[in-house]
């Protein structure tokens, strides 16, 4: 497929020329970028040998006449002309540009007057002087004329004023220019598949509001062809677009009436491309819709909660359902999308889905639904039911009714489309919003995005789940499955649905519903997206569409395995899926076979399992997490927190309290800034360097996060005291840097879970985590001074826990000796761990034999370090120095022997990283 070329770049430097108001000669290098681009070597500038001195020239379409100021655009105008005259130069094609000023002429539709006047000129003269000349002659009736001629116009007062009132943004305005200007050889401008939502903008300016110049879009593309004219109905004041030679014509469209001969232009200059042999129908207009809307009101959308549905994942899940589960969706169920949104989902698999009911709660968004419809020829044969119908201009919200009167609803309205009573089961198809109301009220009220959920509905997905919309939703439709199944006994509902993957865990909060709702569905199949590929969406999380049927059962637990398709692109599933389905399984199926089935359920565990019990208030718990930053401080301009007296922005403008001020023991900042604390309830605090303390999350989406400090870290903090401490906090740092940036899309909707290690590997695996933590640590020495930061608070001492120089560290006391059980094997994967350290400990034996020698070296640059640089004392390294800190000193001395050594370090502490993500796949099979 050819990639279609972009000119982003050469339309800001475009934008840029036209906003600069510097003289033409200063400015005209912004100007050449698109027209080289654009015509390559057939433009030529005003240096070219026969370019006669024109700002620009392309032979035989254009020519370009570049002026300072707006006022001089009809000296421009003749001057362009009289080129042609003077030098025989050949164009089609005029434009004038300066300072926001642009206008394109082509040759033949110029008033009758101006070539005349043209024509007439003195040959002999410099086109710059018969421009100036010419412009003299002019009247201002005339000049009217010239400019009401012109293909393209854009004047300084287009871009005044207010967006939506008015003013044109000059983004889309270069779009339009180079638009116009890839057309100089059409009768009409095209308006395609690339730059359609271009056009769309543009047409805000002839509408009241943004969202009714995308109706009138809507409204006119199955009519806008190269035949079109506009209609204007003087007694109403609207129009209509009169298209295919006259033989058909849209609704009537209002626009804002000072504007009617502008448009009449636009619609008359230009004409929708489709080409139904290429698949390019007023559909695929209609399909991106969700763009449209985006680009149009994004707060709209965002208050909403409505993300639409990709074409093509919306044909794939159409099929993977009929494929997969039912043969015969479209003969045994009505389908029905109570959550239309732009109609992708329940339009797009023609002749796989008889008869549709379709509703929306916005009543503009169920207009467009019903335009695309009522467009296409097949929708109409099969039949479709709006609900409610559009001519109300209303929406039905799905959840604020209950059920049995929503399905009544829907009873009365198939009855009325169809002449024939609702006698089949429902088949609910469905991207319903994701927005969780915990939000801003009066930004939701703007957007009309502010309302009630139904009793019922809350009843079943408690408070805090119903929340989030979606949940809503699923929580509507067991309702209107009892409705349906009262009346029709043997029924069996199906849905089909996309959401989120929390309520298929489910996480705490939604297993109440959870449990409900699988004591009336059972599950049937599904699959997982990634959210920001297939969906406009901020973030990058899996997105199920799972398949359920009603089919009550109270011992019922359903099990949830899911296809995982995040690995899948857009461009994966453009399929021809109006082929028939002997050429169209097999290439679907083969995209499919590749991928695992995955199980979501909560059967992993947690790995904060492996943590030992210690004493907390004379019980034994599981360690818990220490935090020294929760409190909410008041302003009172008194030093409440354990930050030293210099960090002056965290004691007077962090909204928290973090430390004590006159706290005896050092914890840490993520920037491993030293905060003063106190003995924590598990006396787990101590001054001497017999433990290590991790920052560590529990979620897979936040394993980035996580470090080893010297002390206690600001939030999430766990503390290895001992063995068995050690083999829980080690193994969960070290798979979660070992993962991180590879770990399934799928896992980060998951806590971290505890491997299943074989016994055999146990030390292996420890051994590696062990020297890992050795080489990835940010554990620091460093002094709190005494009165710091208030009167009486004593001065700590801070020494390195993971130093191998210091007999007593908790490295030495309890790691060496856990990772020395690991021994080389022939293969030397087991030995990785052991080499490893073995280096480290010869660096640092290194470093004090060579550099400290025993001795504290103060001044030597590490003054700027957070650890260090809130302090009046000097900088200083030790034997025991930090790894983190000796790199600072290497780096800033130019220590070319320790940096060569570091390098070193950081080549094996990679081969370590590797194996532990080896072993995790591999042995330990850890996301299976």
């Amino acid at each position: 497929m050819a990639k279609t070329q972009t000119f982003d770049q050469e339309l800001r430097s475009l934008q840029k020329y036209i906003e600069s108001n510097e003289n033409e000669d200063a400015k005209r290098q912004l100007l050449y970028p698109l027209f080289t681009k654009l015509f390559k070597d057939k433009f030529s500038i005003e240096s070219g040998k026969n370019t006669h001195g024109a700002d620009g020239y392309v032979e035989g379409q254009i020519i370009i006449e570049a002026k300072t100021n707006y006022t001089q655009w009809l000296d421009g105008f003749y001057q362009a002309l009289h080129y042609k005259k003077k030098f025989g130069l050949s164009y089609n094609s005029i434009m004038v540009i300066a300072h926001e000023f642009c206008a394109i002429w082509k040759i033949k539709n110029l008033p009758e007057f101006a070539v005349v006047i043209s024509n007439t000129a003195d040959a002999n003269m410099a086109p710059s002087t018969i421009g100036k000349e010419n412009a003299r002659k002019t009247a201002k009736t005339n000049m009217l004329l010239i400019k009401e001629a012109a293909q393209y116009w854009l004047e300084p007062k287009d871009l005044k004023g207010e967006l939506f009132q008015g003013k044109k943004s000059l983004i889309t305005e270069t779009y339009e220019i180079l638009k116009a200007l890839t057309h100089l050889d059409s009768e009409r401008i095209q308006v395609n598949k690339h730059n359609f939502i271009h056009a769309i903008e543009r047409m805000k300016l002839f509408f009241e509001t943004p969202i009714e110049a995308v109706h009138a879009f809507y409204s006119i593309i199955p009519y806008w062809d190269i035949t079109s004219s506009v209609a204007e109905n003087e007694i109403s004041e609207t129009i209509r677009i009169i298209g295919f030679s006259g033989k058909k014509f849209s609704d009537d469209i209002k626009i804002i009436p000072k504007y009617k001969k502008e448009f009449t232009k636009f619609i008359e200059t230009q004409y929708v491309f489709t080409n139904e042999g290429s698949g390019l129908t007023v559909d695929y207009y209609f399909s991106r819709f969700d763009e449209v809307l985006a680009v149009i009101d994004p707060e709209y959308v965002k208050q909403h909660g409505i993300f639409f549905t990709d074409d093509n994942l919306s044909k794939f899940a159409l099929w993977f359902a009929k494929n997969e589960v039912f043969e015969s969706i479209h003969e045994n169920y009505v389908v029905f999308d109570p959550a239309g949104g732009s109609g992708n989902l329940i339009s797009s698999y023609k002749g796989k889905l008889k008869h549709k009911i379709i509703s929306e709660l916005q009543p503009d968004l169920l207009k467009i639904i019903e335009k695309r419809m009522k467009a296409d020829p097949w929708h109409i044969e099969t039949g479709f039911t709006v609900v409610p119908k559009t001519s109300t201009n209303q929406g039905l919200n799905f959840i604020e009714k209950n059920g049995t009167d929503y399905y009544q609803i829907l009873e009365d309205a198939v009855l009325d489309s169809t002449k024939k009573p609702l006698d089949k089961p429902l088949a609910f198809l469905l991207n319903p919003p994701y927005k969780n109301t915990d939000e801003n009220v009066v930004t939701r009220e703007k957007s009309d995005a502010e309302y009630e959920i139904n009793a019922e509905i809350l009843a079943l997905t408690g408070a805090d789940a119903g929340k989030e919309r979606y949940l809503a939703f699923l929580g509507q439709i067991l309702n209107i499955c009892k409705a349906q199944t009262q009346k029709l006994p043997k029924a069996k509902p199906l849905v089909m649905i996309f959401t989120p993957t929390s309520w298929l865990i489910p996480r705490p909060t939604y297993k109440p519903f959870r449990k409900t709702w699988d004591e009336h569905f059972t599950y049937l199949n599904g699959f997982i997206t990634t959210s920001n590929e297939f969906f406009k969406l901020k973030g990058k999380w899996p997105l199920a569409f799972t398949i359920w049927q009603y089919e009550p059962n109270e011992e019922r637990e359903n099990k949830v395995k899911v296809l995982d398709l995040t690995h899948a692109k857009k461009t994966d599933l453009a399929f021809d899926w109006l082929d028939i389905d002997e050429e169209l399984n097999p290439a679907v199926e083969s995209f499919v076979n590749p991928f695992d089935f995955v199980n979501l359920d909560n059967s992993r565990g947690d790995i904060r399992n492996m943590l030992p019990e210690l004493e907390r208030k004379g019980k034994l718990v599981r360690q818990p997490r220490y935090d020294f930053s929760l409190s909410i401080k008041e302003y009172n301009k008194e030093i409440v927190s354990g930050f030293p007296s210099k960090n002056k922005d965290r004691h007077f403008k962090l909204l928290r309290k973090c430390g004590e001020s006159d706290g005896s023991f050092i914890g840490f900042m993520d920037d491993n800034t030293p905060v003063r604390l106190k003995q924590d309830q598990s006396n787990r605090m101590s001054n001497e360097p017999d433990s290590v303390w991790f920052m560590l999350m529990s979620s897979f989406s936040s394993i980035n996060l996580q470090q080893i400090h010297s002390g206690a870290a600001n939030s999430r903090s766990y503390c290895a005291y001992d063995v068995v401490s050690s083999q829980a906090l080690f193994s969960w740092y070290a798979i979660s840097k070992s993962i991180f940036g590879r770990n399934p899309l799928w896992t980060n909707q998951y806590e971290i879970w505890q491997p299943n290690i074989s016994d055999h590997l146990k030390v292996d695996w420890f051994a590696l985590c062990y020297a890992f933590g050795l080489a990835e640590n940010r554990c620091v020495v460093t002094k709190f001074e005494k009165d710091n930061p208030v009167e009486g608070a004593p001065e700590v001492w801070v020494d390195n826990p993971m130093s191998p120089n210091n007999q007593e560290s908790f490295y030495r006391t309890i790691l060496q000796k856990e990772i020395k059980k690991s021994t080389p094997s022939p293969s030397g994967r087991v030995g990785l761990g052991l080499d490893l350290a073995t280096t480290i400990e010869a660096f640092y034996q290194y470093w004090n034999l060579n550099y400290t020698k025993g001795q504290i070296l103060e001044n030597v640059g590490l003054h700027e370090e957070a650890y260090f640089t809130y302090f009046d004392y000097p900088d200083f390294v030790t034997k025991d120095s930090g790894l983190i800190q000796i790199k600072k000193y290497a780096d800033v001395n130019d220590c070319s022997d320790l940096l060569e050594k570091i390098t070193t370090i950081s080549e094996k502490t990679k081969l370590v990283k590797e194996e532990i993500y080896r072993m995790l796949v591999e042995d330990f099979k850890y996301f299976e």
